[in-house]
């Protein structure tokens, strides 16, 4: 509301010829001639234009989202503001002038229309585990390469502020991070692409106990499609093979003793042969730490600090930079390989980021809070239903009641065996590798090193 304005601009804020409105029309009428303009929308809203005008057109098309006023906002522009947001963690208030549109029309559809729709119609179509033995066997021979038949992904939990908690609750959600958190599950491939997300745990929470409530490890790695898949591992350097049968997945040390979740040796004597593939278990499980850099380098709304009162919110928001971060790697085709190099782009390109849409006061000229000056989320708490959000922070605090361990020795038994096998067939298969390549090492990555030899041959060798 414009205090100073008379009759409809007392309302309206004028959209029409708005930073943002000015710059979509343009990019989609002659985004070829306007290269520079194309390039800045992108780096802005921090997703291809492709992805972008995909999702406003399905938005668009919805017979649920129609709106029947013709005056009003237009999705497209919303959306832009809603990605917007995601990306930078700017206030509402502080994106008005910018996009001429009031702050409660962006919130109410960022967290009445964009979450929700997103949860609803892309989530599922884009955050996946392999759905068949095609799929499972493509995300098994890349870990092949790198010295791990069979391992299918790695896992690792990442954490994300939070300070929505209820009074009084907030030693359970302070844990490593030395603020409060939530934290999630994080499932991913060898090309950083995700695969499954669990639900939002209390910070102080630990990796054992949030593993147990993820549905992909206690469930779908127990399916037939991951139980009867077989990789074979060498046992002697003459190229005999012993045949195994059972995905397994890498993490650290803090998971429980499952047979599926491999981890490194603990108290290793140095330059042993349990030290070096330790080290290796490292170099390739950083797939999880990569593709989390990534994503809160892209979308610094995971950066600051949020105050939502609900949780599922806060989870729900989460999970959709989880479904946009994989719509991007598709989109460009990120290969396995480049994560450093992808991570250090993300940054650049955030870093490019002039900023210059964003203000620290609102259409009114009062001051906001925003990303740079405190690190948080703009919330709306009338909209919260306190008892539904008294219910949920009970639920995510930390059950700290003893449990009965139901990890038996023979489970333990089994993953000790898997370690001891993959470390000898590691042995074996970095010698022949060796022998093949010309003294090359096995990379963590194929491609990594296709692209060292390329360069030997261009410096005159090794």
């Amino acid at each position: 509301m414009f205090p100073m304005q008379m009759g409809c601009a007392k309302w309206e804020h004028g959209w029409e010829e708005s930073y943002w409105w000015v710059r979509l029309q343009t990019v989609a009428a002659e985004g070829d001639s306007h290269a520079l303009m194309l390039k800045t929308v992108e780096r802005k809203l921090r997703l291809p234009w492709s992805v972008f005008d995909s999702l406003a057109r399905e938005m668009e098309a919805d017979l649920d989202l129609q709106q029947s006023n013709p005056r009003a906002v237009p999705l497209r522009l919303k959306l832009c503001a809603a990605l917007r947001h995601l990306a930078t963690g700017h206030s509402f208030d502080g994106l008005e002038e910018s996009f001429k549109m009031s702050a409660q029309t962006m919130r109410d559809f960022f967290w009445g229309t964009f979450i929700p729709w997103m949860m609803a119609r892309k989530y599922e179509e884009n955050v996946y585990a392999p759905r068949n033995i095609d799929e499972l066997q493509e995300v098994c021979e890349e870990y092949s390469y790198a010295g791990f038949p069979g391992c299918c992904g790695s896992v690792d939990g990442v954490h994300v502020p939070w300070y929505g908690f209820k009074s009084g609750a907030r030693a359970d959600f302070v844990g490593k991070e030395k603020q409060p958190t939530l934290v999630f599950g994080v499932t991913v491939d060898h090309r950083y692409r995700i695969m499954h997300v669990t639900e939002a745990h209390a910070g102080a929470t630990n990796d054992k106990f949030v593993i147990r409530g993820d549905e992909f490890h206690t469930r779908t790695m127990h399916t037939q499609l991951f139980k009867d898949y077989s990789f074979d591992l060498y046992t002697s350097r003459d190229g005999t093979r012993a045949r195994y049968k059972g995905c397994y997945v890498l993490c650290d040390g803090g998971y429980g003793d499952w047979r599926n979740l491999v981890s490194a040796f603990s108290c290793v004597e140095p330059f042993s042969q349990r030290a070096n593939w330790s080290h290796r278990v490292g170099s390739v499980r950083k797939d999880s730490e990569c593709t989390f850099g990534v994503l809160k380098a892209r979308f610094r709304v995971l950066t600051s600090r949020s105050y939502r009162r609900n949780a599922i919110d806060v989870e729900n928001m989460f999970k959709v930079c989880c479904c946009l971060h994989n719509m991007i790697m598709r989109a460009r085709d990120v290969r396995p390989g480049t994560g450093y190099e992808y991570l250090q782009d993300t940054v650049h390109e955030c870093n490019l980021d002039d900023g210059e849409d964003l203000r620290d006061t609102n259409a009114r000229g009062e001051r906001v809070r925003n990303l740079r000056s405190a690190s948080i989320v703009d919330v709306d708490l009338d909209d919260v239903d306190v008892d539904d959000d008294d219910a949920h922070n009970t639920a995510l605090r930390v059950d700290t009641s003893d449990e009965v361990d139901d990890f038996t020795a023979e489970e333990l038994a089994n993953k000790t065996a898997l370690q001891h096998a993959l470390m000898r067939h590691w042995r074996i298969y970095a010698e022949l590798h060796r022998e093949e390549y010309d003294g090359y090492h096995p990379f963590v990555y194929s491609g990594s090193r296709l692209e060292r030899q390329r360069l030997d041959a261009i410096n005159g060798g090794r």
